[in-house]
């Protein structure tokens, strides 16, 4: 597995996060974007120094679907959906969805880090400290750093909802 890294910059001239590769090369590049249906607040780019853009965000939740986040992914024109599943999702997140013909899971290992799966294998992981990946695409490499993004909003939510239903009446 190849381990790559998250740095962030903050100058005047450019703000946002940049993922290395151990040899310090640039893989690409994360910013903050829009996506028509999507919280503006939690939509995200990434850009592969190849020049692939892969774009991900949270679909607006109506009040139906509030227990169950769906995800955009914006790809060469097109788009697709990961969706968490119900009942996995209140626990630990589990977000299932394919690109390309090709089906990607999503979920937390351990609370703490992100784990990427195709068609069962597992190719990357990922989570506050280290990024590993295992031969993947440019598509794969941008789909796992901007799903952290929303496994670390989920993370968030889940900590909100477990204070209220532990705490003392």
């Amino acid at each position: 597995m190849q381990q790559l890294y998250a740095k962030v910059i903050d100058e005047e001239q450019h703000q946002g996060v940049t993922i290395l590769d151990s040899h310090n090369n640039v893989v690409g590049d994360v910013f903050a974007t829009t996506i028509l249906g999507c919280d503006e607040k939690n939509t995200y780019g990434f850009q592969h120094v190849s020049g692939t853009e892969i774009l991900l965000g949270l679909q607006r939740r109506r009040f139906k679907d509030l227990n169950v986040a769906k995800y955009t992914v914006e790809y060469m024109g097109k788009r697709f959906t990961f969706k968490e599943r119900k009942l996995h999702n209140f626990m630990n997140f589990r977000a299932d969805g394919t690109v390309l013909e090709t089906p990607y899971v999503f979920k937390d290992d351990k609370e703490v880090t992100l784990t990427m799966h195709r068609e069962d294998n597992l190719i990357g992981s990922m989570n506050d400290h280290k990024i590993y990946v295992d031969d993947i695409s440019d598509i794969e490499a941008g789909l796992l750093i901007l799903m952290y993004f929303m496994f670390k909003l989920y993370k968030r939510e889940d900590y909100h909802i477990a204070r209220i239903l532990h705490r003392n009446w």
